[in-house]
């Protein structure tokens, strides 16, 4: 069987692949997020909570937990602890040393702890 007329090839339009990649960049701008990570300051471990009138405590940071003067402290309850240290001998410095074996993100909620500490500097050691 023999076509009557002869192939005529249309000339291709674009409209229909801009409408392709308008979808595209649709979708992925809708499907994208754009959430904002918190900055935590940190200093440098000059000066500080170094000063000769300061009193200081001494937590350490490790993979099994926090100890602050030797003793076993949740993060979650470290406002109240160096409260009590301030009414008792007038604490107004922490030195925290952070172990290897601690996570960034233990490091990271007790930064988030010691910034609502008022009147208490912090300093971090290796």
């Amino acid at each position: 069987m023999q076509l009557d007329q002869p192939f005529k090839r249309r000339r291709s339009s674009l409209t229909s692949l801009i409408d392709v990649i308008f979808l595209l960049l649709l979708f992925f701008m809708l499907s994208s997020t754009f959430s904002r990570f918190g900055d935590i300051e940190l200093t440098s471990g000059a000066g500080g909570a170094t000063s000769g009138d300061n009193i200081l405590a001494f937590a350490m940071l490790q993979d099994t937990g926090l100890t602050v003067n030797g003793e076993t402290v949740s993060v979650e309850g470290l406002a109240a602890f160096i409260d009590n240290l301030k009414a008792q001998n007038g604490t107004n410095g922490l030195v925290v040393s952070v172990r290897q074996s601690a996570s960034s993100q233990q490091l990271v909620d007790l930064l988030v702890v010691t910034r609502g500490l008022e009147g208490v500097a912090t300093q971090l050691i290796k």
